[in-house]
């Protein structure tokens, strides 16, 4: 009876690792698809913010809750977080 209480715990040990090692892939995997899809909406963003102001002639324009100014040939300034961005044409 003990080698059956003990093959019976090694098993439902097994069965724990497995199951956080299945769950955390499931949590890196869907924590990383909602990062790359973030960083591809802003890019996304900042190249239709660059081509309106390129396009009109407003100063600035408010696209996502982020106000963007063109400063240059082919270079965006993001005022919500004063940070200035590259935009290939």
């Amino acid at each position: 009876m003990k080698k059956v209480k003990g093959f019976l715990i090694f098993e439902s040990a097994i069965a724990i690792i497995i199951s956080v090692v299945a769950v955390s892939c499931l949590y890196l995997t869907v924590a990383k698809g909602q990062k790359n899809g973030q960083e591809i909406e802003l890019k996304t963003d900042r190249i239709y913010a660059y081509h309106v102001l390129k396009t009109s002639d407003l100063d600035q324009i408010t696209v996502h809750d982020h106000v963007y100014e063109r400063v240059g040939q082919h270079y965006l300034n993001d005022k919500t977080t004063n940070q200035k961005f590259k935009v290939k044409d």
